[in-house]
This record gives C-alpha cells, sequence and structure tokens, in this order.
C-alpha cells in the first residue's frame, strides 16, 4: 500500500511556520504585556522549556515511528483508554485551528473589511486548506516548500523597513522590574509550542523519522529568533506601553511605517505573510485532524471527513469567542496554561507512564 512521505526539510518548514505565526499576530503583545521594554529577555527564557516540551511530546513520535498516537496509544494503553487519549489531540488540533483561524480573521475585518462577515474570511482560508488536504499531504509539503521563502523574506522586510523608525533606548533600563515580570511573559510562548502536537500524527509519514526531533528543535530555535526579534522591533518603535496595550502589535507596528510619498502601505508585506502561514497552519491541522479520526473511526480514508470537519471547525472558531478580547484573553498564562496541561501534557503523561512500564516487553517483541 502506497504511503505518502515527507522530508524532515518540509517537517521543519511546517513547524516553524505554525509557530512564526503565532509570533506575528498578537504574541509580543502579550509577553510585553508582563515585561514591558524586557520582552525580548522573556522570549529568550521561552526557548528551554519550549525545547523540553517538545521533546517529551515528539519522543514518543520517535520511538513508534510507523505508528501515530492513535495506534501507538492503543497499543500502550489498550483500546478503549487509547483511543481516549486520543481525543484529547484530536480536540487539540480543533483548538488551534479555530483559534488561529479567528485571530487572521479579526485582524482582516478590523483593518481592511469591517463590512465582511467574519465567516466568510474564516470559510475562505479554511476551503483553501480543504483543497490542499485532499490532494494529499505530498502536496501539502511542496506548497509549503514554495511557500516558506516568501514567508520568510516577508518577515524579513518588515522588520526592515519598520527598523528605519526604531529607538533603540525604548528597550531600557532593563530588568528595570525584576526577573519575575520576565518570568511570567515567558509562561505564554512556552504554551504556544504545544502546537507541535501535529508531530504525533505526521512522524509517520516523514521519511527519515529518527532525525524528525532534530528538525522540531532546529524550528523552535529560528522561531524563538523570530520572537525576539519582533519584540525588540515592536518595543523599539511603538515604546513597551503601547506594544503591550495594541490589539496587533506587529500590524500597528507596520501601518505606522511609512517609507517615503510614494510607498505607503507596507502592513500589506506582514499580512500576506500572515495570510500564507495561516493556510499552512489550518492544512496542517486539518490533515492531523481529519487523519487521527479516520484512524480512530478505522476508516481507510481521511477525505471523506475533511469537508465537513472544516465546516465544523469554521462554526467552532465563530462560537468559542465572543470577539476579539476573548481571544487574547485565552493566550493569558492563567487561561492557556491549564487547558495545554490538561489536553497536551495529561495524555502523553499517562503513554509515557505506560511506556516505561511495557518498556521491556515491548523491546523484546521488536527483535
Amino acid at each position: 500500500m502506497y504511503t505518502e512521505k515527507i522530508v524532515n526539510r518540509q517537517l521543519f518548514f511546517f513547524l516553524f511556520i505554525q509557530r512564526t505565526t503565532i509570533v506575528i499576530s498578537f504574541l509580543p503583545a502579550l509577553t510585553s504585556a508582563e515585561a514591558l521594554q524586557d520582552a525580548w529577555i522573556a522570549g529568550v527564557l521561552a526557548l528551554l522549556p519550549s525545547a523540553a516540551m517538545i521533546l517529551f511530546i515528539g519522543k514518543l513520535a520517535i520511538i513508534f515511528p510507523d505508528k501515530s498516537i492513535v495506534q501507538y496509544s492503543q497499543e500502550l494503553v489498550g483500546p478503549l483508554l487509547g483511543k481516549f487519549l486520543s481525543l484529547f489531540y484530536l480536540f487539540m488540533f480543533l483548538l488551534m485551528a479555530a483559534t488561529d483561524l479567528r485571530i487572521y480573521a479579526e485582524v482582516i475585518k478590523t483593518g481592511f473589511m469591517p463590512e465582511t462577515p467574519i465567516v466568510v474570511v474564516m470559510g475562505i482560508m479554511m476551503l483553501a486548506a480543504v483543497i490542499v488536504v485532499y490532494a494529499g499531504l505530498e502536496p501539502l509539503g511542496r506548497c509549503v516548500d514554495v511557500i516558506f521563502s516568501l514567508f520568510v523574506i516577508m518577515l524579513l522586510g518588515s522588520l526592515f523597513f519598520s527598523l528605519m523608525h526604531a529607538d533603540f533606548r525604548n528597550l531600557q533600563p532593563v530588568l528595570s522590574k525584576g526577573w519575575s515580570p520576565v518570568i511570567m511573559g515567558a509562561i505564554t510562548p512556552t504554551i504556544i509550542s504545544a502546537q507541535y502536537t501535529n508531530m504525533v500524527m505526521i512522524v509517520p509519514s516523514v521519511d527519515e523519522p529518527q532525525k524528525s526531533l532534530r528538525a522540531a528543535l532546529w524550528s523552535i530555535l529560528f522561531s524563538s529568533l523570530a520572537l525576539v526579534l519582533f519584540c525588540v522591533v515592536v518595543v523599539s518603535v511603538l515604546g513597551a506601553d503601547e506594544g503591550a496595550r495594541a490589539a496587533f502589535p506587529v500590524f500597528k507596528m507596520i501601518r505606522s511605517t511609512r517609507i517615503s510619498e510614494f510607498l505607503e502601505r507596507v502592513e500589506a508585506l506582514t499580512i500576506l505573510a500572515w495570510g500564507l502561514g495561516l493556510f499552512i497552519t489550518a492544512s496542517v491541522n486539518l490533515y492531523s485532524g481529519s487523519k487521527g479520526l479516520s484512524q480512530l473511526l478505522g476508516l481507510k480514508d481521511n477525505r471523506p471527513l475533511i469537508l465537513p470537519m472544516s465546516v465544523i471547525w469554521v462554526a467552532f472558531g465563530i462560537q468559542i469567542y465572543k470577539d476579539y478580547f476573548e481571544v487574547k484573553q485565552f493566550f493569558r498564562p492563567e487561561m492557556v496554561a491549564p487547558v495545554v496541561f490538561f489536553i497536551v501534557l495529561f495524555p502523553v503523561t499517562v503513554l509515557w507512564v505506560a511506556y516505561l512500564l511495557k518498556r521491556p516487553g515491548i523491546k523484546q517483541s521488536r527483535r
């Protein structure tokens, strides 16, 4: 039976774009809200715990390289409990996709098309994801090969044009309120690394699964670098207080940039990069969710689930948040940390305990 395969380069692109898309939406504001001008330090501090979370989530996927979490969870804890634990991750894919779609729809409605219903923006983006996911994982991998370069170029362009208006004195004084606000500001960027749960579904389709953790760790390193750079530039251009209050700080920073009398509206760079990133994020989550659900139901193909699942996801994204402020509130440490712990870390902890208890038997059966 033919199995679709991607390479670790494409996995790196998937994971980098997923996390960086959140960075260019409103994460610098959430970080600087606690740390103010020390937001960049919070971004640096978030790197090590983020890497630890990725290792904790992804290592089991490497131990069972030919199986998704739906399959190896049933091997570790039995069919009934294994399927139940898999549901946590399927819900996580839904939550991530719905939240990202809602964020993008809010900024499009607020900044460009105030009369356009949110459901239209979310529906069009999800329809694009449906088309590429229906074609398969390999076409999605080829899409990210093309999009990655454009995504990075537009991010660098956004930073370059903003640097012309930067005042790095806004980054002073350093650690004026001590380490406590900085540590609190590092919680949300760390929790955002839960997006790497897609590894538990994609690793079986990677050509060299043993190298997948390396690709994931490199992606968290570079996406953390992007977070630090955007924190520095946002605070330098807008100031710490304005950066913390802005609904979409990167968008506001770029929109306030004027290159010359003839070159304006350079925020299109950020919005286009954001749109491309969201397309990849929604597609990866839709693939992971439909693939996992098809395995859970014992179906041979995930394609019949893609369209109805996308409709449910758009409806969920509209209903779960009343407005932008509820979306932003969700990313506060006291809100998002318990959700991620229960949905992501609790199931994988149970699976790790089961694996460690059964490890001698598993190793013997593989000989």
